[in-house]
Order: structure tokens, then sequence, then C-alpha cells
């Protein structure tokens, strides 16, 4: 594949990185913020812009088991110019952080469009591309892909150890990524596609027949298995609204073990682009000791998820 020259000027200008927590995506982002000619704003829906200020950018720092990058400027810097006086940034759609999760690309969402045309305009008068580090978009990458053109990458990483990520987080204090997923059940009663995962919420541990999963660990805790359950349906849906309409998916599990496979991507990724991205310090935490014990459970859960989607969508998840 011939790959573009990192100097000349792309077809299309935006690149938009699609994913969810934990799945890497901070580190692919901050490779595309090193580079001098873009414009990178970090999780652009992010709930806490609502209220930025000065200050809080300052200190929006991960915590210290957070295994994210070093980075050379706070994780909000780029939306240091676009706070208002009072507070908060400028256009940003607060309700659209957890709200319209599944919008569809004939969606209407004016204020997402002011928005995102704000932080475009912001990028252009620095004389910089716009580079957007999503993780609230995995399921309506339709919407982004409609009315927001561009390069659309998706960051996936294998959900099971996506998930142990979340949790060793959790036990270690942070337990922001294990609640996103009902909070965004709560933001969104009425969505459809969430239909069947409330009916099987609604009636565990029946509906899910957990009186068969494997005794012991992580099957003995109720709570755990219902916040398995909403990842897992989540990143089912995530496969078909947000993987098949990306320009390019990056698998960051492979892309941290397979030197062929980085290699791949790397190219892939320059031609789409026209930025050179390195991926040669990628690594991933593997969960390979947790997941020895935990596999069974997983298998049975994950065969119970995938019957219900299958069942909502009459079609293979």
């Amino acid at each position: 594949m011939r790959s573009r020259d990192p100097a000349s000027p792309p077809a299309r200008d935006a690149v938009f990185l699609h994913s969810s927590w934990r799945a890497g995506s901070t580190y692919v982002w901050s490779k595309f913020r090193e580079r001098p000619n873009a414009c990178c704003y970090f999780e652009p829906l992010n709930e806490h812009l609502a209220h930025a200020t000065a200050e809080m950018i300052d200190g929006f720092r991960p915590w210290s088991f957070a295994h994210h990058p070093p980075l050379d400027a706070p994780y909000l810097e780029e939306f240091r110019p676009l706070i208002d006086p009072g507070g908060g940034v400028r256009d940003f759609p607060a309700h659209l952080a957890l709200g319209r999760y599944c919008a569809g690309c004939d969606a209407h969402l004016p204020e997402l469009e002011t928005y995102l045309n704000g932080l475009a305009g912001h990028a252009a008068r620095r004389g910089r591309r716009p580079v957007y580090g999503f993780v609230r978009t995995d399921m309506r990458v339709e919407w982004f892909r409609a009315q927001a053109p561009g390069v659309h990458v998706f960051i996936r990483r294998e959900p099971r150890r996506q998930f142990l990520s979340m949790l060793g987080q959790a036990a270690r204090g942070n337990v922001y990524f294990l609640e996103r997923g009902s909070l965004i059940l709560e933001h969104n009663k009425e969505e459809p596609a969430f239909a069947p995962l409330h009916a099987a919420l609604a009636s565990l541990p029946d509906s899910l027949g957990l009186r068969g999963l494997p005794e012991g660990g992580l099957g003995e805790q109720t709570g755990l298995v219902q916040l398995y359950v909403i990842f897992y349906f989540m990143r089912l849906l995530a496969r078909k609204r947000g993987e098949a309409h990306c320009d390019l998916v990056i698998d960051i599990d492979r892309l941290s073990l397979e030197d062929s496979y980085r290699r791949d991507i790397e190219t892939r990724l320059a031609d789409l682009v026209g930025m050179t991205i390195s991926f040669a310090d990628c690594q991933v935490a593997r969960y390979d000791k947790h997941l020895a014990w935990s596999g069974p459970f997983f298998d049975a859960l994950e065969r119970r998820i995938e019957a219900i989607a299958c069942a909502a969508t009459g079609r293979s998840s």
C-alpha cells in the first residue's frame, strides 16, 4: 500500500478516534498529539467539560495506577482557550455526554454540530488538524460519519481484558469506569437498542440462567455479573454501530503483541491520515492469570448475552 508523504495535505481533514473506556484510546490519542500539526482534543464529550476552568484543566490528571502514557501537557490543554468566562467549554452539549448514545445517521443533534464546528474552527485558526479522541461515541459512529466527515478510526480491546482493567481500577479506588455502563442505561431509558438489555437485567438471574454459571470467583458475585452483562451487551452493539462504520479498526491487543500487525496498521493509518504514527512502544496489560481461572465464567455468560442480542436483532451478533 502506498504511504502518503507526511507533509502533504490529506484528502479528508479531521481524524475521529472512537472507542470506549480502558481500551487503549488514550495511548493512540497521545501518539497523534505528538504531531505538531495536530490539535488533539481529549474526550470531547467528557462531562467535566461542562464546568471546566483553567484550574480544573491543570488538576485533571490520571490516578497513579491508570497506566496512561506520560504527557507534556494536561489532558484537556487544547480546551483552555475555549473556556467561557463563567466556566465551561463554549457550546459544550452536556446532555449528549451520555444522552442519545445510539444516535443514528439521521439524528438531529444541532448542538453537537455547533460544538464540533467550534472545535474544528479553533484548530483551523491554529493552523492544525483536529483530532478527536472520543470514548463516548462507539455506538453512534453512524451519526459522526454522516454529519462530521473525516477519517474515522475505531480502537478496540479484547472484552474480558478490558473489563478486568475496569475492575482492577475499581479495586484500587477508581470506580468511574465500572459505573459508565449503568449511567448510559440510565440516560437512555427509551433507546430501543437497549430494550433487550433492560429486560435481561430486570429478570436476573433467571433470564440468563445464572444458576448454571461456574461456581466460585466472579460467578458468585451478582453485582459483577450485572456489570459484565451491561458491558458485554454494549460491546456487541458497538461492533455493529461503531466498528462497521469506521475506515480502520485498531485491535490494541494485537498492536501490542504482533509486529507484523503493528506495521500494517501504521502503514494503513499513514495512508488514511497523512501522518506517520509509530506504535512501537505499545504495551497492554494481558491479565492472563486472572483469565486462567475466570475463563469458564466469561464463556458461559457471554453465550447467554450473545443469545439475547441475537434474538433481539434477528441476526448474528
